[in-house]
């Protein structure tokens, strides 16, 4: 009786612990972790003594809100293929990059990260976008760096120079160069 109450505890350890490791290997690999981001902004937007006091006394909710963004949200994320839309800000080394994810017309998904400086100029813009062809399209302040095409069957991708001409393609799953173009 004893030895069955602790092989039914270790096998709902052993589930639970597997179903975060899948969820953390798999969800929050896309997610925005939209409900957690709302709720606190609700927090942020307070009187600075009031979001104290929220911080400590909600602390649960902000882990019941990251569980249920972790398992659900970014998991159906991630498996559905959808891009989390919106605008996401980071700062690393005095610099601001600022990427915005927005799903087009006809289901094409597009990724715009900015980069600026302190004083809030463009330092550089970078574009990844699919475009109805199938094909995948990464272009650096305006020229096209990078295509990879054939992304179902056999990737091949197509690299570009600074100038926007072609210098090398390659088969991507096995690294084999299929021709390289010397850079003019």
């Amino acid at each position: 009786m004893q030895q069955t109450k602790i092989s039914k505890s270790m096998f709902y350890v052993g589930s639970f612990l597997a179903a975060a490791v899948m969820a953390i290997t798999t969800g929050c690999a896309s997610g925005g972790y939209k409900l957690t981001r709302e709720y606190a902004g609700f927090v942020n937007q307070q009187h600075i003594i009031i979001r104290i006091l929220l911080y400590l006394i909600t602390g649960v909710i902000f882990a019941v809100t990251m569980l249920v963004d972790l398992v659900y949200n970014n998991t159906m994320d991630f498996w559905e293929g959808r891009v989390s839309q919106g605008t996401f800000e980071f700062n690393k080394d005095g610099k601001t990059f600022v990427a915005n994810h927005e799903i087009l017309p006809g289901n094409l998904k597009r990724s715009t990260i900015d980069v600026k400086n302190k004083e809030n100029q463009l330092l550089q813009k970078v574009v990844i976008q699919q475009l109805a062809s199938g094909e995948i399209e990464v272009l650096v302040d305006g020229t096209t760096r990078a295509r990879v095409r054939d992304i179902l069957s056999l990737p091949i991708a197509s690299m570009f120079n600074s100038e926007g001409r072609l210098i090398e393609e390659k088969v991507l799953l096995f690294d084999v160069p299929m021709k390289t173009i010397a850079a003019k």
